[in-house]
């Protein structure tokens, strides 16, 4: 039996993994990688953590292409973890079908009629400081491309969520600032992600503990304006990310990634995980 523990300082533990890209059936690969294999092994770590995760963040591109048996497998094989699960809304993603096929967490919506899977997650208080996590979705049609866009009415509804007196985590599928990899930063952030992010600083100032996000395939630690930007990787492939890359190649014998997110009254920290795959 697995023996699970609060640490001293009374954290809040949270799991973040993103980028899952399931397809219709259990032989889907993606250049070569083992996409159902992969995604089993990166659940049986998860269960096997010497902790009890509060909830697990998944941020997105839960499958490869919108497809009913793909969400019906990723259902199948997430719904294994032994915590909570929330999702935000991928590039890849189709919202009717991720609110169909997928069981989420308990959680309150941010728009009361809106498209948008956009919504917060109330949290027990860790150490005494209460954390607000929000979901934000910045998917747009997808012949507009891979980047990311908050919609104005999203923007409003989260701007009056926000509580001056509490912590603030964001999870969105999309980077909301550029990283520093050319062709990354031409085509995948959030376009609008420099204005939200000065909105919300407005309102609660050094209350915004971290932004945490997808969609680069690649683990990222940014701190920005003294703001954590924490992305974490794909567990079926990674991007190539360099400076000037003009194109984006894949890896695919990447390991398996998570992060383990842990929230204090000293702040947070990102501990990367990155599995060695065996087939």
């Amino acid at each position: 039996m697995v023996s699970y523990f609060r640490s001293p300082l009374c954290s809040l533990e949270i799991v973040h993994i993103s980028d899952t890209h399931f397809g219709p059936n259990r032989n889907h690969e993606i250049r070569g990688s083992q996409v159902l294999r992969r995604v089993e092994m990166l659940v049986e770590q998860i269960n096997e953590l010497p902790f009890q995760p509060e909830f697990i963040i998944h941020t997105g591109d839960v499958v490869n292409d919108p497809d009913e048996d793909a969400y019906r497998l990723a259902e199948s094989v997430l719904s294994r973890l032994q915590a909570p699960v929330y999702y935000a809304t991928g590039n890849h993603d189709d919202r009717e079908m991720m609110r169909r096929f997928l069981t989420f967490g308990d959680y309150r919506p941010l728009l009361a009629d809106g498209v948008e899977v956009c919504y917060k997650i109330e949290s027990e208080a860790a150490a005494g400081e209460k954390t607000d996590f929000f979901i934000l979705d910045g998917m747009v049609p997808a012949e507009q491309g891979p980047h990311g866009y908050l919609s104005e009415h999203q923007i409003e509804a989260l701007l009056n969520d926000l509580n001056p007196e509490h912590s603030t985590a964001l999870f969105l599928h999309f980077p909301m600032l550029p990283i520093g990899s050319a062709w990354i930063d031409e085509h995948l952030p959030v376009k609008n992600g420099a204005e939200v992010l000065e909105l919300v600083r407005e309102k609660i100032g050094s209350r915004l503990l971290g932004v945490f996000t997808g969609h680069i395939h690649r683990g990222l630690q940014m701190n920005f304006d003294g703001v954590m930007h924490s992305g974490v990787s794909s567990p079926v492939c990674e991007f190539t990310a360099g400076p000037e890359d003009d194109f984006c190649d894949f890896l695919p014998d990447c390991g398996v990634p998570f992060h383990h997110i842990s929230l204090n009254q000293n702040g947070v920290s990102v501990k990367a995980y990155s599995l060695p795959f065996h087939g």
